[in-house]
């Protein structure tokens, strides 16, 4: 059978670990329901970081986590408008009509050419109306 030798036996286990872990009570204690979410939080980074935990510590602890909790809520909610302003946007963009194409806006100024032709051609026909007009305009 394989013996298993450790590489380092003075290190003695896993390194960030302490041999007795926070107690979640410590992190609860005096809280209602609505700073669960802040001292399970707080409780995790505790584990997470190891070492001796004290009272100074949960309250740091605590603190940090509210604050990351804020952050976070903060962020969410503003991607979360982002969001809905983009869903926003492309459903009034879905219901627009699509932009005439090249052909029909050189069409549609063809037409005011021709249009504005037949009125300075009628005009040029008709001096007495040019000419009341210009009178018109004049003052």
């Amino acid at each position: 059978m394989a013996k298993i030798e450790t590489i380092r036996p003075d290190a003695g286990g896993p390194r960030g670990m302490s041999d007795a872990p926070p107690s979640l009570a410590d992190f609860r204690s005096g809280d209602g329901e609505e700073d669960r979410l802040i001292a399970l939080l707080a409780y995790g980074l505790a584990v997470e970081r190891g070492g001796p935990v004290t009272p100074g510590t949960i309250e740091a602890l605590r603190r940090e986590a509210a604050k990351s909790l804020s952050d976070y809520s903060f962020r969410y909610l503003h991607n979360t408008v982002e969001q809905v302003r983009r869903d926003a946007v492309a459903e009034h963009l879905g219901r627009l009509r699509p932009p005439p194409s090249f052909l029909r806006l050189v069409l549609a100024n063809l037409a005011a050419l021709a249009l504005a032709g037949l009125v300075g051609g009628w005009l040029a026909l008709h001096p007495a109306t040019l000419a009341g007009l210009s009178g018109l305009l004049t003052g």
